[in-house]
């Protein structure tokens, strides 16, 4: 923007933002204030404080009038950071664009575009993170409540003052109609007041492992977290809580929240194969193969017949190159497999593969030759 003349039409007023201080950045960049609309504006900022106004009668925004088309739109945090009055966004990964946030999000592309322009998503360049996805969903949990735009918009710029935003807090809805947070295991309004306790709606395990599941059904992880956080703390014994709990952590992108969810599972019931295996596949990831390993067999001596344990565990040494022990866990797996789905597939490939390799050692043992996983792939 430097060095480019432009006009910057500011709806609603910058927080935090004297006159003179914006006066004196814009001259700095090339620009200079317009007070109305009109042919002359090339940019337009939307002040937080401007929600109620645009926003009273739901989406779409509703601008002033007399803006030339082709106008461009900006938040107020955007404004800020190219005048130089906010520090720029972090660095972090933005790999979803507006219609991929959309489909996993459930939101239309104009509902989007106002969170973004009321900075309730952190978007740049029409591109988003993980953290705009949570955002998202939760925005959506709230509209699907009844909630407003507007109220939605304003509770996320209460927790902007705190630091925070919809990404990392838990929010619910009271008889009365006020948005609250979870803060410290207590309800607070969103200004860090704390609401005297009152009854909760569901008070046994049961209640609220089964609220948990709904909401993890309709894709609201962060409320499925805290809820099931909440039953593991009235039940400390049931094995299935923390593990469900490490399948939503994992879902939020916690891999290291969700491998002590599964410990925990793991502690309670040893036996818990379903638990080892998913802990495997974190270990995987990290590319802790021992570690892998380890769980792995250990989900096999809950369950010989698990067949999940069984393609993880014989798939693990397949590319080990382990052949001839992987070799009878192929032979199980596909001994109690008849469904024709994929997996099944895979295995007796690779279950050729390994045969190959264990009759035939000195294939698997060239360098010059073909590779023994091309051979198993072409079988």
């Amino acid at each position: 923007m430097v060095g480019e003349p432009f006009c910057l039409l500011v709806v609603g007023r910058l927080r935090g933002v004297t006159r003179p201080r914006l006066l004196a950045a814009l001259a700095a960049a090339g620009g200079r204030l317009v007070r109305r609309p009109s042919s002359r504006v090339s940019l337009v900022a939307l002040g937080h404080s401007s929600a109620p106004a645009c926003l009273g009668d739901g989406i779409p925004i509703r601008f002033p009038e007399s803006l030339p088309d082709g106008v461009e739109l900006v938040s107020e945090c955007e404004v800020k950071r190219r005048l130089g009055l906010e520090s720029p966004q972090p660095d972090v990964q933005r790999q979803l664009s507006t219609t991929e946030l959309a489909r996993a999000a459930d939101l239309d592309a104009e509902t989007l575009r106002t969170l973004d322009l009321y900075d309730v998503l952190d978007g740049e360049g029409g591109q988003f993170g993980f953290r705009d996805l949570r955002s998202a969903r939760e925005a959506k949990r709230l509209l699907d409540r009844g909630f407003t735009i507007v109220e939605i918009v304003e509770a996320t710029l209460a927790l902007r003052a705190q630091g925070r935003g919809l990404f990392d807090t838990s929010l619910s809805d009271t008889p009365w109609g006020e948005i609250l947070q979870h803060a410290t295991g207590r309800l607070a309004r969103l200004d860090g007041q704390y609401l005297l306790p009152f009854e909760e709606t569901f008070q046994s395990a049961d209640e609220l492992f089964e609220r948990a599941e709904e909401c993890e059904t309709a894709g609201d992880l962060v409320g499925a977290e805290r809820l099931y956080r909440q039953a593991g703390a009235v039940d400390p014994s049931d094995p299935v809580i923390p593990f469900n709990l490490g399948n939503v952590l994992d879902e939020l992108g916690q891999p290291q929240e969700a491998a002590l969810a599964y410990q925990r599972a793991i502690a309670r019931d040893a036996a818990f194969a379903e638990a080892w295996v998913n802990l495997a596949r974190l270990h995987e990831r990290s590319e802790r193969n021992r570690e892998a390993e380890r769980c792995l067999r250990r989900a096999l001596e809950a369950r010989r017949d698990y067949a999940d344990a069984l393609f993880s565990l014989a798939s693990l040494l397949t590319r080990q190159d382990r052949y001839g022990e992987a070799l009878p866990l192929w032979e199980n797996f596909i001994a109690r497999q008849s469904s024709g789905r994929e997996t099944d597939r895979l295995a007796h490939r690779h279950r050729s593969l390994c045969r190959l390799a264990t009759a035939v050692p000195e294939v698997a043992a060239s360098r010059d030759g073909p590779s023994i996983h091309d051979q198993g792939q072409n079988s």
